[in-house]
C-alpha cells in the first residue's frame, strides 16, 4: 500500500512541483533512455564523425544506402521477450557497404531514411518504439564509423585490413545494439534475465559474423567488378532463411514447452480455482498477450463463471458472469464449427461488443472448451504486445491444442462439480446473513423480517416475547468465552424446546433471544402460556463442560392489540417490559403497558448521560492485541471504547453503541474515538521512529458504524482527524461488518474508495457471519478478513465452523488479503490456525483488551 502524510502546509510552488512529478511517473521510462540516446548520437556526429569521407571507391550516394537498408529491414525475423522483440534482419550488409564505400554523412543520412520508412509504413510501431530504434541506429552507425576510420586506411581497393576493421565495426555496433534493447525492455518490463542477454548476444555474434561476411564479399566484388553483385542475391535468401528456420523451430520447441507445462499446472492443481488461475498465467506469457479469459458455461441451475487475469495484476477468480454474455459467446463458438477462431471488431452481438469493449479488447482470438455432449465453455486471449501484434494461424492452432487439453486434463464432471460447490457455498452463505452462527437461530435481522411479514398478513394477533439471561456478563467472566458460548448454545436448544413449530425463535445478539408467537384469538394468554414453559424449563441447572449453572431469565411480553404499529416497536415494548422484568428483581416476565413507558424515559436519561460523557471525554479506550500467528509479534491493537458510567460501573459497547445510533451520537462518539486512537498511534508511531531500525510499526484498528459510512462529512473528518495527529493513514486500519456493506453499497463503495485514497486500510470484520458476498470482495478493495469468533471456536470441534474457517483462509489468500481471526482463546485453536497458515490472531488467549497506560504514553511520546 501508498501512502503518503501531509505534515505542513505546503506553498503554491510545491503543489505545482508535486503535480509535474505526479504527472512524469505515468511518462514511459523509455523516452528517458531515448533523450540520452539522441543527444549521444548529436554530439558524436556533429564531433569526430562529420566530415569523414569513403574508405574505397567506388563512391556510393545516401540514396542507394537508404534503398538498400530499406530491403534489409524488410528481410526481418523476430525473437520475442514478453511485450518487446529483438529483431535479426539483412541489415548488416547494406552497412557493411555504407561504412567502406559511403562518406560519414550520406551513410548517416541513408541509414537512418531507409529503416525510418520501413518502421513507420510496414511495421507501424508506436512512437516510443520508433524513436528508440532511431535513435539507436544512429547511436551505433556513428560507433561502427569511428571503429572502422580508427582501423582501416584509405585505400583504392578493399583489402584485408578494411575486413578486419569491417568484422570488428560491425560487431561493436552489434554488441552495442543488444545492450540497448536489453534496457530498453529491462525499463519498460522489469530487469531481464542475464541467461536472456547472453542468448541475444550469442545469436547477434552468429547473425552479424555471417552478414558482415557476406557484406564483405560483395564489397570486395564491387570494388573489383561490381557487375557480379547480382550473385550474392542467392546466398542473402538462403542465409535470411536459415535464421527464419532456426526461430521457427526455436518458437516451435517453445510452444510445446508451454502446452506440457500448462498440463503439469492442471493436473497438479487439487482446485478447480488454482487450476485455472495457472492456465491462464502461462497462456498470458506464451502469447505474449494482455489479457486472458475463462468463461465456464452454466446451466438452468447454476451461473456461468468466469476467471481472468489482466490488465496488469488485476484477477478474478471463479465469479459470476452475466448469463447473455455467456450465452453470446456460446453461440459465437457453435456458429465457427468448433475450432478457435480470431475476434476483431465489431465482435459479434451487441452485447458481446459491449462486454469485450468495456474490457479494454481491441482483438483477441478464442477457442471452445470442448465437453461430452456440449462445449462447457471457452478460453481467450485478447491484446497481443511486440511487434506483431495479430494472432496468426499457429496461435489458433495452439490455443485449440491447450482447450481440448485443458477440457481433457479438468474433467466435464469436475468443471459441474466446482460450479455446483460454489453454488452450494453461496447458498451457505446466504443461510449465515439470516442466522445466528453460534446458536444456528434466526438473527435479528430474520426476525425481525418475521414480525413485519406476521404484522402484514393480519392473520390474528401478534406477540413478542424478549429475553435477557440475567449476570451472564459475570458466568461469561468467571468461566470464560468458550463456557459462555457453551450456555448461550444449551440455552437456545431449551428454548426451540419449549416452543411450538410454528413459533419463531431468535438470538438478537449477546444473550439476548426474542420468540414471537401467533394465535387466532389472544396472543397475550398464548406467549404467557409459552413465558412460563420457559421458566419452568430453566428450573433445573444447565450443564457447562464440567460445571452445572443456575440460569435466570428475564422476559418482557408485547402484543399487536397494544397498538404497536411496527416490527420495531414491538419489539421496543417487550424490550422495555424485559426491563421492567429486570429491575422488579429478575427471574420473571412482565406484560408491556403503555405506563411502562417511564422505562423509555429512564432509556432516554441514559441517552443524556451518554452525550454529556462524550463531551466531557468521560470515556475510555481499551486496546487489544493483534499478533502475527507465526512469530508472536505484535502488529496492531484495535481500540474498543469503554464508559465509565459513575452508576452502573464499567459498560460495555454493546450496551451504550445502540443508544449512541439511536440519538445520532454516534457520529461524535465515532469522531472520539478516532482522535483518541490517532493520537495513540502517533506515540507508537514515535517510539518506532526512535527505535532500532527495522522495528515494525503498530498499527490501531478502530471500527466503523453504517451511520458514521453514510455521513456525507466522514472523509474530511478522518482526513483532518489525520493531520492534526500527525499520523501515518497506513497506521489506521478501519474495521466495518458485512451488513454495512448491504445498506446502500453503492454510497458505502463510494466513501470507503475515497477513505482508501488518504492511505488508511480496510478490514472486513466478523467474515462469514453476514452476507458473505463472494462479488464485493473483488469490488472492494480490502486489506483483511476477520474470521467471526465461532469458526475459531469450531476449529477445536472440526465442524463445520471449521470447514468454513478453512474456506475463508483459502478464499483470503487467492484475493492477496491478511487473516485475522478473532476469539482465539486456547493454544489448540492457535495451533490450528498456524497450520491453516493464517496470519494474525486476536483473543484474550493472545491478550485481553486493556487501558494504556499514562506512563507508557508518556513514555513512548518521549
Amino acid at each position: 500500500m501508498r501512502a503518503q502524510t501531509a505534515t505542513e502546509s505546503e506553498p503554491k510552488t510545491s503543489s505545482r512541483l508535486s503535480g509535474a512529478l505526479a504527472r512524469a511517473r505515468h511518462v514511459h521510462p523509455v523516452w528517458g533512455l531515448n533523450v540520452l540516446l539522441i543527444v549521444i548520437a548529436v554530439a558524436l556526429y556533429g564531433g569526430p564523425v562529420r566530415g569523414l569521407q569513403p574508405l574505397a571507391d567506388p563512391h556510393l550516394p545516401w540514396w542507394s544506402i537508404a534503398i538498400a537498408f530499406a530491403i534489409a529491414e524488410r528481410c526481418v525475423v523476430h525473437l520475442h521477450f514478453r511485450r518487446g522483440a529483438h529483431s535479426f534482419s539483412l541489415g548488416d550488409i547494406p552497412l557493411v557497404f555504407g561504412l567502406i564505400f559511403c562518406s560519414a554523412e550520406a551513410f548517416v543520412l541513408g541509414c537512418l531514411l531507409g529503416s525510418a520508412i520501413v518502421m513507420l509504413f510496414d511495421r507501424r510501431l508506436p512512437p516510443v518504439k520508433f524513436v528508440f530504434n532511431i535513435s539507436q541506429f544512429a547511436v551505433h552507425a556513428c560507433v561502427a564509423i569511428l571503429v572502422i576510420h580508427a582501423l582501416a586506411p584509405v585505400s583504392d581497393h578493399v583489402g584485408e585490413r578494411t575486413w578486419v576493421a569491417a568484422l570488428i565495426a560491425t560487431q561493436a555496433s552489434g554488441f552495442l545494439t543488444v545492450v540497448l534493447i536489453a534496457t530498453a525492455i529491462s525499463l519498460s518490463e522489469g530487469l531481464v534475465k542475464l541467461r536472456t542477454v547472453v542468448h541475444m548476444l550469442s545469436m547477434d555474434l552468429v547473425v552479424t559474423l555471417s552478414n558482415a561476411s557476406l557484406g564483405l564479399c560483395g564489397a570486395v566484388i564491387a570494388s573489383s567488378d561490381a557487375r557480379a553483385l547480382p550473385l550474392l542475391a542467392v546466398p542473402s535468401l538462403t542465409l535470411f532463411a536459415a535464421y527464419r528456420a532456426y526461430l521457427s523451430e526455436r518458437e516451435r520447441h517453445k510452444r510445446l514447452e508451454f502446452l506440457y507445462e500448462a498440463n503439469r499446472t492442471l493436473a497438479r492443481s487439487r482446485e478447480i480455482a488454482h487450476a485455472l488461475e495457472g492456465l491462464l498465467v502461462r497462456s498470458l506469457e506464451a502469447f505474449r498477450a494482455e489479457l486472458a479469459e475463462i468463461i465456464l458455461f452454466g446451466s438452468e441451475e447454476n451461473p456461468s463463471l468466469r476467471t481472468l487475469l489482466g490488465p496488469g495484476s488485476y484477477r478474478e477468480l471463479m465469479e459470476p458472469v452475466d448469463s447473455e454474455v455467456a450465452d453470446a459467446m456460446r453461440e459465437l463458438l457453435e456458429r465457427s464449427a468448433g475450432g478457435a477462431i480470431t475476434l476483431d471488431p465489431p465482435f459479434g452481438g451487441a452485447r458481446l461488443q459491449r462486454y469485450l469493449e468495456a474490457r479494454g479488447v481491441t482483438h483477441a482470438m478464442v477457442a471452445p472448451l470442448p465437453g461430452e455432449e456440449r462445449v462447457i465453455g471457452a478460453i481467450m486471449l485478447a491484446n497481443r504486445f511486440g511487434v506483431v501484434r495479430s494472432f496468426d494461424h499457429d496461435d489458433l492452432r495452439l490455443l485449440d491444442t491447450l482447450a481440448g487439453n485443458a477440457s481433457v486434463a479438468l474433467q466435464y464432471d469436475r468443471l459441474e462439480q466446482a460450479v455446483t460447490q460454489l453454488s452450494v457455498l453461496q447458498e451457505q452463505l446466504h443461510h449465515q446473513a439470516y442466522h445466528d452462527p453460534l446458536t444456528n437461530l434466526a438473527n435479528r435481522s430474520l426476525f425481525t423480517d418475521k414480525v413485519k411479514a406476521a404484522i402484514g398478513d393480519r392473520r390474528g394477533e401478534l406477540a413478542v416475547l424478549f429475553i435477557d439471561l440475567d449476570d451472564f456478563k459475570t458466568i461469561n467472566d468467571s468461566l470464560g468465552h468458550s463456557a459462555g458460548d457453551e450456555l448461550l448454545v444449551s440455552v437456545a436448544s431449551r428454548l426451540r424446546a419449549c416452543l411450538r413449530p410454528e413459533d419463531v425463535v431468535a438470538r438478537l445478539g449477546g444473550d439476548e433471544f426474542a420468540v414471537m408467537v401467533e394465535d387466532g384469538h389472544d396472543a397475550e394468554a398464548a406467549a404467557v402460556k409459552v413465558a412460563r414453559r420457559i421458566m419452568e424449563a430453566f428450573v433445573l441447572p444447565v450443564g457447562v463442560g464440567a460445571e452445572s449453572v443456575s440460569v435466570y431469565l428475564s422476559l418482557g411480553i408485547a402484543t399487536s392489540h397494544r397498538g404497536a404499529g411496527s416490527a420495531e416497536e414491538l419489539i421496543r415494548d417487550a424490550d422495555v417490559a424485559m426491563y421492567r422484568a429486570k429491575t422488579s428483581g429478575k427471574g420473571h416476565f412482565e406484560v408491556f403497558h403503555p405506563s411502562m413507558g417511564e422505562a423509555v424515559l429512564e432509556r432516554h436519561g441514559l441517552k443524556e448521560e451518554l452525550r454529556l460523557a462524550i463531551e466531557r471525554q468521560q470515556l475510555t479506550l481499551y486496546f487489544q492485541p493483534i499478533v502475527d500467528l507465526d512469530t508472536g509479534a505484535l502488529v496492531a491493537e484495535e481500540a474498543l471504547v469503554r464508559w465509565e458510567h459513575p452508576r452502573r460501573g464499567l459498560v460495555g459497547p454493546s450496551e451504550f453503541v445502540p443508544l449512541a445510533e439511536e440519538t445520532g451520537l454516534i457520529l461524535s462518539l465515532g469522531q472520539y474515538v478516532l482522535e483518541e486512537a490517532c493520537h495513540q498511534a502517533r506515540r507508537w508511531q514515535a517510539r518506532h521512529e526512535a527505535g532500532p531500525a527495522g522495528e515494525p510499526g503498530v498499527a490501531v484498528h478502530v471500527n466503523l458504524s453504517a451511520v458514521e459510512l453514510r455521513d456525507p462529512e466522514l472523509v474530511d473528518r478522518v482526513r483532518a482527524t489525520l493531520f492534526d495527529a500527525g499520523v501515518h493513514p497506513g497506521s489506521i486500519v478501519f474495521e466495518i461488518t458485512e451488513s454495512v456493506l448491504l445498506e446502500d453499497s453503492e454510497r458505502v463503495k463510494a466513501t470507503i474508495s475515497e477513505l482508501r485514497s488518504l492511505g488508511v486500510r480496510f478490514a472486513l470484520d466478523d467474515f462469514g457471519t453476514g452476507y458473505s458476498s463472494l462479488s464485493y470482495l473483488h469490488t472492494l478493495p480490502f486489506d483483511l478478513l476477520k474470521i467471526a469468533k465461532s469458526f475459531v471456536d469450531g476449529l477445536a470441534r472440526g465442524g463445520r465452523e471449521a470447514s468454513f474457517a478453512r474456506m475463508i483462509i483459502e478464499l483470503a489468500r487467492t484475493l492477496g488479503v491478511a487473516v485475522i481471526a478473532e476469539g482465539i482463546e486456547t493454544q489448540e485453536q492457535a495451533d490450528a490456525l498456524v497450520a491453516l497458515e493464517c496470519d494474525y490472531g486476536q483473543g484474550f488467549h493472545l491478550g485481553r483488551p486493556e487501558p494504556v497506560k499514562p506512563e507508557l504514553q508518556l513514555r513512548s511520546a518521549a
